[in-house]
This record gives structure tokens, C-alpha cells and sequence, in this order.
């Protein structure tokens, strides 16, 4: 744990302050770069490879977002100021230094070794200058803060001694030279109110890479197991015991391409970024916990695969060299964000609700309890949907009335297409020789034997896959 040092306690009131202490001026900039970290990590975040490393970087991304909540509401409760002050265009430089590393592990140093520790040497001079009496609800945030800071410095210790890396030398200097231009944040940084901070990146060239992902949990070819899946849904209860441990697993993609939404959704008020980031962070958590599940069960990932690639051969997929990601447009932030919480997440609540009660009925209560957490945070997830679609449909300048049929419509057409995929595979004469179909049998067989269900014979046919 950071120890924290006893300063000389210093008035925050002097003749030119005002009715806000000058402490307050402070805050603001270490809120610019608090969530400065917060768009870094969302825009370096996805090129983490293992498994730990992915779902760690999303909940950093949720405890960010905490941070900047936690200093946002502090600030407001100062009159007359406001969350969003403008701040030093000299912290726009840093951050935007840190920000255009020469490689993904150099960004994680820079990060969270070198920023990270220079905010945190910052927050205990600052409580160590202001007085803990007066100004005790800061105190209090402050030491909150400097408790996650130290798990997320934990954590990337323990990093590098997975991932060995020497650090460039031309750039941990250029971050150091700003550090040393802003006075290692040692005070507040003077504003010339006619040069003030745009959001980091925005003056950049700099663009997220395409997700990672390890090539030995990619399955190919023109069918997924999930295919195969679709096609016993409705009448196995031991197919959906499959179905849910793998489908959860996958959501960890899922959170993988938010964290480009929220990179590229700057411009939004910053609760669209908080509430975002929870539903990143929920999604990562659901694929730990179909990860978790898998296990328990004896099943490797490479067995089911992380994601499925259609029409590519194996060689030619594992090949691809990352490459920039387009800035999503708003229109596009629009139509992913409905689809997810209007059409995928509220078409899945009845079958979900089904497997909750036929796992626990049948004595697999894991799964139930994976199926419970989930339903509970997908509802808060519909319910973002419903709050922040209106705003992005008139930031994208697009019809946002009548969303909600128009979900129903989509929900019912995915529907009948999934029927119709199931209904081809269920007459194909040759399955059996099809190896995903064969795979997909050896799993069933190796769950029977693993985490028998009591009702496997006497659960009654529930809702066929939606989509």
C-alpha cells in the first residue's frame, strides 16, 4: 500500500481565490487527466492477447471511470464550478505524449508506470498541503482513489514479469520533458483561457488497432458450434448447458469492441461514459464468467472456440496483421448500441429466464447463478438503451421515433431466421460427417458425465434460440 506523508498544511484561501479554494483549480486537472487515462486505456486496451489481461484492462477502464466520477461529483459541490473546467492546453500535450507510444507495451508504461505515478505523488501532495479538517470529503475520495491506483500499479508489476519489456528511451524522455513543462503536477497548471485542452487524441493522428486474439481460439469454416446448438435449443436442456457457458465466454469480444465506442464517443456527456463503461465492464465479467464456467466443466477454450471465422482459411486469418480501426461515425454508435440493448439483450430475456429456472430445477445451480447475475445486468443494460438513444440519435442527426417497434419488428425477424438456419441443419442428411457436428456431440457426451442434470430427460421443450 502507497504510504501517505505528512505535509505542511497551506490555505486554500487567499485574497484572489474567491469563494472556491485554490485546491479546487487542482482538481479539475487531475480530473482532465484521470479521464485522459480512462480513453487511453479504451484505445490501447484491445491489443492485450491473454485471457487475464482482457477482462483486467476492463475493469481498470470501470475503475477509471469511478475516479473521474468520484473527483466530477466533488467538484460540482463547489459553487459556482463546474465538472468540466477548462484546463491547460501544457496537459493536453502530456497526455496526447503518453497517448502516441511506439508500441502497445510502451503505452502501458507509459501509463501506468510514468502518468500513473505522477498522479498519484500528486494526489498525496495534495492532501498533504490541504487541510483534512476543512476539506476531509476530498481527503476521503482522495485516499479511494490512491487504493485503486495501487492495485493498478500491482497489477502491472506483476505484468512485467509475465511480459518482459525495456521501455523507449526518445519516448519515456518525451514524457518526462512534459511532465517537467506542467511542474510534475506538483500544483495547478495556469489556463490561458484562449488556448484550454481539447480531449486526449483529438489533436492526434493516433487510432485504436483492431482487437487481438490468440489464433488457437479461432474456429473456422462455414459452420460454428453454435449452429449446431441452435438446432437442439428448443428441446435439450444439455445443449443449453452448453449453449450458455460458450455464448457468455464470447461476450468478452463483445466488451473488446465497446471499448472503441467509448473511445470514439468523446463529445458525450460524460454519464453516457460512465454508464458505457459499466456496460463494458458487465460484459467483460459475463465472458469471465462463461470462462469460469467452461472450465469447471473440463472444456477448453480452443475446444469451442472465442470467436468463429467464416469463409477465411485458418492460415490466411492468422496471418492478419492488426491494422487502425475507422472512427466509428455517429450513425454507427446509433445502430450498434440499439441493436445490443433493444434487439439482442432484450430478445434473450425469455430464454435466459427459462435456463435459470431448468439448471437450477436440474441441480446445476452454477449455471443458474451465471444466468441470474446476468439477467439482473442486462436489464440495467436495456435500461441504458432506453436513456441514452434519443441523445445519440440526434447527435447522428437520424428518426429515433417508434425505436421501439421498430426493435420488435428486428426482434421477430431474427427469429425467423434463426429458425430457418436451425431448420436447414436439422434436415441435412450427412451431419454426421460434418467435424463441428462431431465436436459438438463429444461435448454433450463429456457434460453428461461431468455436470449431470437430474431433469436432462424430463425438462419440457422451452423457446428456440432467438438469434
Amino acid at each position: 500500500m502507497t504510504t501517505i506523508p505528512a505535509l505542511t498544511v497551506r490555505s486554500q484561501v487567499d485574497v484572489s481565490s474567491g469563494k472556491v479554494p485554490l485546491s479546487v483549480r487542482r482538481l479539475c486537472d487531475l480530473t482532465y487527466l484521470e479521464r485522459s487515462i480512462h480513453r487511453m486505456l479504451c484505445g490501447w486496451g484491445n491489443q492485450f492477447q491473454g485471457w487475464d489481461d482482457k477482462v483486467a484492462v476492463c475493469r481498470h477502464v470501470w475503475d477509471q471511470a469511478c475516479i473521474v466520477e468520484r473527483l466530477r461529483n466533488r467538484i460540482t459541490q463547489f459553487p459556482g464550478v463546474q465538472a468540466d473546467e477548462p484546463v491547460s492546453v501544457e496537459l493536453e500535450r502530456l497526455v496526447n505524449t503518453v497517448l502516441c507510444a511506439p508500441s502497445f507495451e510502451d503505452a502501458l508504461d507509459g501509463i501506468y508506470q510514468v502518468l500513473n505515478t505522477s498522479i498519484v505523488n500528486a494526489y498525496l501532495d495534495f492532501i498533504g498541503e490541504v487541510s483534512g479538517i476543512h476539506d476531509a470529503p476530498t481527503h476521503q475520495i482522495i485516499r479511494e482513489i490512491v487504493t485503486i491506483k495501487d492495485l493498478h500499479r500491482r497489477w502491472r508489476s506483476e505484468y512485467r514479469m509475465r511480459v518482459n519489456h525495456t521501455p523507449d528511451a526518445v519516448y519515456m524522455q518525451r514524457i518526462n520533458e512534459q511532465l517537467q513543462a506542467v511542474g510534475n503536477l506538483s500544483s495547478s497548471v495556469k489556463v490561458d483561457p484562449q488556448h484550454t485542452a481539447d480531449p486526449v487524441g483529438v489533436n492526434t493522428d493516433f487510432r485504436p488497432l483492431k482487437h487481438r486474439v490468440d489464433p488457437t481460439w479461432k474456429t473456422y469454416g462455414d459452420r460454428d458450434l453454435l449452429d449446431w446448438i441452435a438446432v437442439d435449443f428448443a428441446q435439450s436442456i444439455e445443449s443449453r448447458q452448453l449453449f450458455w457457458a460458450v455464448g457468455y465466454m464470447r461476450e468478452l469480444g463483445l466488451a473488446m469492441e465497446q471499448l472503441l465506442w467509448l473511445y470514439d464517443s468523446h463529445d458525450l456527456p460524460w454519464a453516457f461514459g460512465l454508464d458505457e463503461s459499466r456496460h463494458m465492464w458487465d460484459e467483460s465479467r459475463h465472458g469471465d464468467s462463461g470462462y469460469a464456467r467452461l472450465k469447471e466443466l473440463g472444456i477448453d477454450i480452443g475446444e469451442v472456440g472465442f470467436a468463429h471465422v467464416r469463409g477465411l482459411q485458418r492460415d490466411d486469418a492468422n496471418h492478419n496483421v492488426s491494422q487502425p480501426t475507422e472512427p466509428m461515425s455517429p450513425t454507427a454508435l446509433y445502430d450498434v448500441l440499439f441493436f445490443i440493448c433493444m434487439v439482442a439483450e432484450t430478445g434473450h430475456f425469455r430464454v435466459k429466464r427459462e435456463a435459470f429456472a431448468d439448471f437450477r430445477e436440474g441441480g446445476d445451480m452454477a449455471s443458474a447463478e451465471m444466468m441470474l447475475y446476468d439477467i439482473i445486468d442486462e436489464t440495467m443494460h436495456v435500461q441504458y438503451g432506453h436513456q441514452w438513444l434519443e441523445t445519440l440519435a440526434r447527435r447522428a442527426g437520424i428518426e429515433h421515433e417508434g425505436y421501439e417497434k421498430r426493435a420488435s419488428g428486428l426482434r421477430q425477424q431474427k427469429q425467423i431466421d434463426a429458425d430457418a438456419r436451425a431448420d436447414i441443419l436439422r434436415k441435412m442428411p450427412d451431419r454426421q460427417a460434418c467435424p463441428v457436428y462431431q465436436n459438438y456431440q463429444q461435448l454433450l457426451s463429456h457434460l453428461r458425465e461431468r455436470c449431470p442434470l437430474s431433469n436432462a430427460r424430463t425438462c419440457p421443450p422451452r423457446s428456440s434460440k432467438p438469434m
